[in-house]
């Protein structure tokens, strides 16, 4: 039997990828250098800008604004070659500042100490998504808000990963609001689809599974048991009148086919009589 798929990419756990320079502490070493602080120095008077963005990134930054406007500072090259303009102490950064990756085509704006991120800060990425929010030692821990081209993911942020209470809304117009756990929809939640129908109950990994209550765009309501994203076990179908039983889904063409038996038996719909209810959905579960 066909259930109601959902698209891999939904899933994916959500995890913030930083460049390997950020966790570099020193300019250059000792080793690099036939003389460290004359180098530091051509550094500071020859860099006049972080250089040119990528168009996505420089068309995000636009449409974001400066994190933090009329910043003061010094510039300094990185080990991997990434530019660094911002407040500096002791040859590190120290306070508000701004790195580029040219290579890489990266671009943060943040608030170090030592070299750690600490505070707010900001990435975007060449393919235009971006990252804001609270970190704390180079994690994202705290509030925060990713958005990509598919949807955007506002909560709380423990070691990169969403957890507890957010809120993810769609670029197709679905909308969910609940709970994560590593980064995935999972626990307690409400779906809003961009069809009209609301979904409130579990979820595991994403999914409608274990106890909840469907409510379709015909104002006709499913409470009961869910499967990996389809309607099965004991539930309650109200319509007209409530009919109690046992029910199994599959989604194709368009269209939601809802069978229901009153008393559980395998799931052989060619062998065994039953209801059909049938439902015109565009989409179901997306």
């Amino acid at each position: 039997m066909g259930c109601i798929q959902q698209k891999d990419h939904h899933m994916k756990q959500f995890n913030i990828k930083l460049p390997d320079s950020i966790n570099q502490t020193t300019l250059l070493t000792d080793l690099d250098l036939s003389d460290s602080q004359d180098q530091y120095l051509q550094i500071g008077i020859n860099l006049s800008s972080i250089g040119e963005l990528h168009p996505n990134v420089q068309k995000v930054y636009e449409e974001l604004g400066d994190l933090f406007p009329n910043l003061q500072g010094q510039y300094l090259m990185m080990p991997d070659q990434s530019i660094y303009f911002g407040q500096i102490s002791n040859g590190k950064r120290n306070g508000q500042g701004k790195q580029h990756w040219q290579r890489e085509g990266n671009f943060m704006e943040g608030t170090w100490i030592d070299n750690q991120l600490n505070g707010r800060a900001r990435m975007i990425y060449p393919n235009g998504d971006y990252f804001d929010g609270n970190f704390v030692n180079n994690m994202a821990n705290g509030q925060g808000k990713f958005v990509n081209q598919r949807k955007e993911m506002r909560g709380f942020w423990f070691n990169n990963k969403l957890i507890g209470e957010g809120t993810e809304i769609r670029k197709n117009g679905t909308i969910y609001v609940g709970q994560f756990q590593d980064g995935k929809i999972h626990g307690q939640g409400k779906f809003e689809f961009a069809n009209g129908c609301v979904y409130k109950g579990n979820l595991h990994k994403g999914k409608m599974h274990g106890n909840g209550e469907l409510i379709f765009n015909d104002n006709s309501r499913y409470i009961g048991e869910f499967r990996n994203n389809c309607i099965q076990g004991r539930g309650i179908y109200e319509a007209n009148y409530p009919i109690h039983g046992w029910f199994h889904s599959k989604y194709e063409n368009q269209t939601l086919f809802l069978y229901f038996f009153r008393q559980e038996i395998p799931v052989q719909f060619n062998q065994h009589d039953c209801t059909l209810i049938q439902k015109q959905l565009d989409t179901f579960f997306d």
